[in-house]
C-alpha cells in the first residue's frame, strides 16, 4: 500500500501548487476573483462527477484500472495548466485534474478499509498524512520554481512527476470484493439509494460536507485575502506549509483518537471547534494573527479528516465501501464547488469579513444537522472477534454489522 501514500503526496503537492499561485496567477493572466472561482469550482463539479460515477466500479473488480486512469488525468491536468492562457483553459485543465483526483482516492480508500485490522482510523489518517505531505511541501516547491522560472514551471514539474507515478501502480493489485451478490463488473446501481436512506450514513455525509465547503472557500479567497493584506507570493506558500505542517505531524495520532473514540466524537467535535476560527480570517486583518488561527485549525482539521472517513466506512456494509467512500467525496465535491463560486462573489460584494462569517455560519448549520441526525454516543462495547455487541439506536435492523475498530469508553 505505500505506492498509494507516494501517489496521495504527489498528486496533492500539483493540487497545492494552484492553490499557492492563484494570487501569481490573478496578477500574470489578468484573472478576475470570480474567474478564480470558476477555476476552483471546476474540480469540484468534475470529482463529483467522476465520483458518483465510476467509485461503485472499484467495488466490482475495476479498482486498479481507476487508480492508474487517475494518475493519468491528473498528470494532464497539471501539464495542461502549464500551458494554459486563457480562463477557459484554466478551467478545463483544473477539471481534468478534478477528475483525476476523484478517480484516485475511492479506489485508495477502498483498499486500507478492507484490509485494516480494527485499525481503519489510523491507516486513513497515515494515507490522510500522505496527502498533507504534499500539501506541505507543494506549496514552497512552487514558489521556489516560480523564482526560477515562471509560474508555469510548476505545473510542468509536479505534471511530469505526478505521470511517473504510473510506473510504481502498474503492476499493483488491489484487495477485490467478496460480495457474492454481483460479479466482477457489475456496477450496482442501486447502491447509492441504499447509502442514502441510512440516517448514519447522511450524518457522517454532513461532516465531510462541512469540511469540503469550507476548502471550496478557502481555495479562491486565501491566496487573494493574503494578498490583499500585504502578503508576498514566499509569505502566502509558507502560509499553506505552516498550515498543514501541524496536521502532517498529528495526522496518524489524529487517526488513533478515532479508533480510540469513535469516529462520530472524533469528526464532529473537531469539525465544530473549526467554525469559530473560519469566522475569524475575515476581520483579522494582520496577517501573522491569520497565521496563529490557522494551525489549530489545521490541527483540528487534522482529526476530523480520518475521523469522518472512518465515520463513512463504520455506517456503509464492506460490499459498498469503495461506494460509500466515493459517495462521501462527491458529497463533498458538489460542497466545495458551491464554497468555490460563490465566496468570491460575497467576497467581492460585501468584504472580507462578511464573507468569511456566512462561511462559519454554513458550515454551523451543516454540523448542527448532523449532530440532530446521529448523536456521538458511547462507542459499542466489543466483543471477542472485534465485532460489536449490539448496533447503534440508528442502526437499520438489516444493516450488516461489520467489524468495528478498536475502541475505548470514554471515561
Amino acid at each position: 500500500m505505500k505506492q498509494l501514500y507516494l501517489v496521495a503526496a504527489v498528486t496533492m503537492a500539483g493540487v497545492s501548487a494552484i492553490f499557492a499561485l492563484f494570487a501569481e496567477l490573478e496578477k500574470r493572466y489578468d484573472l478576475s476573483t470570480t474567474s478564480l472561482g470558476w477555476i476552483a469550482g471546476s474540480a469540484f463539479l468534475t470529482g463529483l462527477v467522476a465520483q458518483l460515477w465510476l467509485s461503485r466500479y472499484a467495488d466490482r473488480g475495476h479498482a486498479a484500472a481507476l487508480l492508474r486512469a487517475g494518475v493519468v488525468a491528473a498528470a494532464v491536468g497539471l501539464l495542461w495548466f502549464a500551458a494554459a492562457t486563457e480562463v477557459w483553459q484554466f478551467v478545463a485543465a483544473r477539471g481534468l485534474l478534478g477528475a483525476g483526483v476523484g478517480m484516485i482516492i475511492p479506489p485508495a480508500r477502498r483498499a486500507i478499509v478492507v484490509t485494516s485490522e480494527g485499525n481503519s482510523g489510523e491507516r486513513l489518517g497515515t494515507f490522510y498524512a500522505s496527502y498533507l505531505a504534499g500539501f506541505v511541501f507543494g506549496p514552497p516547491i512552487a514558489g521556489a520554481l516560480t523564482v526560477i522560472g515562471d509560474v508555469r514551471l510548476p505545473f510542468l514539474v509536479f505534471g511530469l512527476a505526478t505521470l511517473a507515478m504510473l510506473a510504481s501502480i502498474l503492476s499493483m493489485e488491489l484487495p477485490e470484493s467478496d460480495a457474492p451478490f454481483r460479479p466482477p463488473g457489475h456496477a450496482d446501481r442501486r447502491v447509492l439509494r441504499r447509502l442514502i436512506t441510512d440516517r448514519r450514513m447522511i450524518a457522517a455525509l454532513l461532516v465531510i460536507v462541512s469540511f469540503r465547503y469550507s476548502i471550496g472557500v478557502f481555495e479562491p479567497l486565501w491566496a487573494t485575502h493574503l494578498d490583499d493584506l500585504g502578503a508576498s507570493t514566499a509569505i502566502i506558500t509558507l502560509s499553506l506549509t505552516g498550515f498543514a505542517l501541524p496536521m502532517l505531524i498529528v495526522a496518524r495520532p489524529a487517526g488513533r483518537l478515532s479508533d480510540r473514540f469513535g469516529p462520530r466524537w472524533a469528526s464532529l467535535l473537531a469539525a465544530l471547534a473549526t467554525v469559530p476560527m473560519m469566522a475569524t480570517y475575515g476581520y483579522a486583518g494582520v496577517v501573522w494573527v491569520i497565521f496563529a488561527v490557522a494551525i489549530p485549525h489545521g490541527l483540528m482539521e487534522a482529526i476530523m479528516s480520518p475521523g469522518s472517513q472512518a465515520a463513512v466506512a463504520e455506517a456503509a456494509p464492506e460490499r459498498d465501501a469503495a461506494s460509500a467512500q466515493g459517495l462521501a467525496e462527491a458529497s463533498g465535491s458538489a460542497a466545495a464547488a458551491i464554497g468555490a463560486f460563490t465566496a468570491p462573489a460575497l467576497f467581492d460584494a460585501l468584504g472580507a469579513g462578511p464573507a468569511w462569517l456566512i462561511a462559519a455560519a454554513v458550515m454551523g448549520g451543516l454540523l448542527s444537522s448532523s449532530w440532530l441526525l446521529d448523536p456521538p454516543r458511547r462507542p459499542a462495547p466489543i466483543r471477542a472477534g472485534g465485532a460489536a455487541t449490539e448496533a447503534g439506536p440508528s442502526e437499520p435492523a438489516d444493516h450488516p454489522v461489520r467489524a468495528a475498530p478498536s475502541v475505548e469508553p470514554l471515561s
